[in-house]
């Protein structure tokens, strides 16, 4: 009887850093997305990278640490935002309406 091999798969891992830290593992059927960061050796080369408190993603998609990888999935991890989306707007809005309000052609 011939026992069957199973494949590994290739999955990309990124990290979003400010140049981003790509890298490609092997995983078998059934891995998740924590199984190819932890194999990606990105955990040991940043040790400061707390993965359960970052957002990860497939795809540009938010997915969770326990969710399934397939075939040539790129798994991603996110950067913290700088601030929030929000008061970023509104910082932006506060500017532009105020510089309108000064500006009068004449």
């Amino acid at each position: 009887m011939r026992s069957m091999a199973r494949a590994d798969w290739p999955i990309e891992v990124v990290y979003a850093t400010p140049v981003p830290d790509v890298r490609w593992v092997h995983l078998t059927p059934g891995g998740s997305v924590f199984d190819a960061i932890r194999q990606s050796g990105l955990l040991e080369d940043y040790p400061g990278l707390d993965i359960r408190a970052r957002r990860v993603g497939l795809f540009g998609r938010f997915a969770t640490l326990s969710d399934p990888v397939r075939p040539f999935d790129r798994v991603e991890i996110y950067a913290p935002l700088p601030e929030d989306p929000k008061v970023s707007r509104r910082r932006r809005a506060a500017v532009t309406s105020g510089t309108s309000r000064r500006y009068s052609p004449g």
